[in-house]
């Protein structure tokens, strides 16, 4: 098993850009291989699963059946912005992170093994990129999502990303059945403060009949939280 991490010039950022990897030292030929892009929250880096959560440990399970892969996402929400020096990390990841990603790897990723899960700021950017792109994702996950981007509006540094109606996941996802969505599963703490968005979010996944899964469990926006529910995503993951 190797943990990489990976550097390379990216021309959409037009910075040196690195991200980390789980990858395994080799590849069972019966199964095919899955590829789960995990991303981070709001104050975190790339480095963040593997210094704050057992994802290494847990990824043993599965070791020679998934690939993780931690980007930075810095402080984007995983969107474009109309700030000429923000950054376009939606554009970014879906045009040029995937493709020169799995273009190095020695198995075949498809839609069907291509997964993407985040926390916090990076559970509302697997939202946004997996509903938009369901053409690219088999499944999403999140952890205390923060799903309704309109709580980010009257900050400066986000309403260049976050401007518009088209930046709400209800937007996104209006369109979408059930033949084309993604699998969803999403956990939030009870003592969370992003509880309510969560539960909002949930009600108009049912109410507009998008299938997904949907849990509660005690504990806080904390690693202990993400950490301790994060073998049962992998469960789902993989299913």
């Amino acid at each position: 098993m190797a943990n990489v991490d990976w550097h390379f010039f990216s021309t959409v950022l037009d910075v040196n850009y690195a991200f980390r990897a789980l990858i395994p030292d080799k590849f069972k030929e019966d199964k095919p291989t899955r590829i789960l892009y995990l991303l981070h929250g709001l104050s975190d880096d790339y480095t963040s699963w593997t210094r704050m959560t057992s994802v290494e440990r847990y990824w043993e399970k599965y070791g020679k059946e998934l690939i993780i892969v931690m980007p930075d996402g810095g402080r984007s929400f995983y969107s474009d912005t109309t700030d000429a020096h923000g950054g376009n990390y939606e554009s970014f990841f879906i045009k040029e992170l995937i493709p020169y990603f799995e273009s190095h790897l020695p198995v075949s990723i498809g839609k069907e093994q291509r997964t993407i899960c985040g926390l916090s700021m990076g559970g509302y950017g697997a939202f946004r990129l997996g509903l938009k792109y369901p053409e690219l994702f088999s499944a999403i996950g999140s952890f205390s999502g923060a799903v309704d981007s309109r709580r980010y509006l009257e900050r400066p540094e986000f309403s260049a990303r976050l401007w518009d109606e088209s930046s709400r996941l209800e937007i996104i996802a209006k369109d979408l059945t059930n033949d084309k969505a993604p699998r969803i599963k999403f956990l939030c703490g009870t003592e969370d403060f992003l509880l309510e968005h969560n539960r909002a979010w949930e009600k108009w996944l049912t109410e507009h009949g998008i299938d997904h899964e949907y849990r509660e469990y005690p504990g806080y926006h904390n690693w202990l939280f993400w950490d301790t529910h994060l073998p049962e995503m992998l469960d789902f993951i993989m299913a």
